[in-house]
């Protein structure tokens, strides 16, 4: 029985909403900016408008929380996420929380690429400590799938992905997962893959791309605008285990994690589980005791890989991009003008970097 809102929805509320349908995903203060639009709207359309909250972030974060009520029949909420790296800048993100056959339908992508996204999520997340693959990486999943896909076709999908918010290219051109995905996410990633993922200690979010305690025994994970207000105390150490970071400098997770000669890696690796925190004790001592420990290590691996491509996908039901169901004949572009993530600062940046090059190579000349 669905729960009946007490918010009357208005013209505000449905002229964001539609804004947000077109978007999905958003940077909190693009969104403060649509909504102090859409109230100039409304009160050109009506003089005698007044909103119920505030133009002010307070305001603004009230007003979403009354779009999510208003939302809740249908099946959609609208909540804020994070970015996982840099200062962790927040995002406004409109997600799908109804799992039924009408939702699921509700995409343009062909099950053929969902099942590519599927592979790409399970690769980025079982390449733990990185959390990332390169692009030569993620265009030969190809190879892996049932049906045929080009690598040019892969490409673009990839752009799209990234374009509504699925996946995120970093300049190194490595992908990891967008603000979206995990969002709508989060739940399925925590069923699926229990022994990669990772909250963080400060925050309790969800943990893909910062440092882990290098202290033997700890597994507490931070992102790295966490970590640096940890740095802020007067004595920084880790809230878990309580050692001090001048002791036990933390371990990269996320891209850093990886050297940039990996960004050129072709194929895909043989995934191994995540030790936990008292498996890495053990492991060193028995690498020491079993001499050829390592031989067997690889058969079993061989068989799980083996017994993995032959039996259940691993997703559950009706959860997650494994769930939808489209029509097959569906046509889309590629590439969704209006859902571009890359902002002109990152622009700027690529330029940067690409004149600092030219200047390089040219001084060597």
């Amino acid at each position: 029985m669905s729960q009946t809102h007490h918010v009357r929805s208005t013209n505000l509320h449905r002229l964001f909403i539609q804004s947000m349908l077109s978007r999905r995903a958003i940077k909190e203060d693009v969104a403060l900016e649509m909504y102090k639009r859409a109230v100039g709207a409304c009160q050109a359309h009506d003089d005698t408008f007044r909103p119920l909250h505030d133009t002010t972030l307070r305001g603004f974060r009230t007003f979403i929380t009354d779009v999510s009520d208003i939302l809740h029949d249908l099946g959609m909420e609208v909540v804020l996420g994070q970015e996982q790296s840099g200062t962790g800048k927040s995002w406004v993100v409109l997600r799908n929380t109804d799992p039924s056959e009408v939702a699921l339908q509700a995409t343009d992508y062909t099950p053929l690429e969902i099942d590519y996204y599927r592979r790409v999520v399970k690769e980025i997340i079982e390449s733990y400590p990185a959390n990332s693959i390169s692009h030569n990486q993620a265009t030969s999943i190809v190879s892996e799938l049932e049906g045929t896909m080009a690598k040019h076709v892969a490409e673009s999908l990839l752009e799209s992905l990234c374009s509504r918010g699925w996946l995120l290219r970093s300049k190194r051109r490595r992908y990891v997962l967008g603000v979206r995905a995990i969002a709508e996410l989060e739940t399925y990633l925590k069923q699926q893959f229990e022994d990669y993922m990772q909250n963080c200690k400060q925050c309790k979010r969800v943990m893909l791309d910062g440092v882990c305690c290098s202290k033997e025994g700890c597994e507490a994970h931070f992102h790295s605008y966490c970590y640096t207000s940890l740095l802020k105390l007067p004595r920084p150490a880790c809230p878990e285990c309580k050692s001090k970071f001048s002791e036990y400098e933390p371990t990269p997770i996320g891209e850093k994690a990886v050297s940039r000669a990996e960004d050129d890696f072709r194929g895909l690796r043989k995934k191994r589980k995540r030790p936990s925190a008292a498996q890495k004790g053990k492991g060193k001592s028995r690498a020491g005791e079993d001499g050829d420990g390592d031989g067997d290590t690889d058969e079993d691996d061989e068989l799980e890989d083996e017994e993995g491509e032959g039996g259940e996908s691993g997703f559950i039901d009706k959860a997650g991009p494994s769930g939808w169901k489209v029509d097959s004949t569906s046509r889309r572009r590629s590439v969704v003008p209006e859902t571009q993530y890359l902002d002109d600062e990152a622009e700027d940046d690529d330029d940067e970097e690409e004149q600092s090059a030219t200047q390089r190579r040219k001084s060597r000349r």
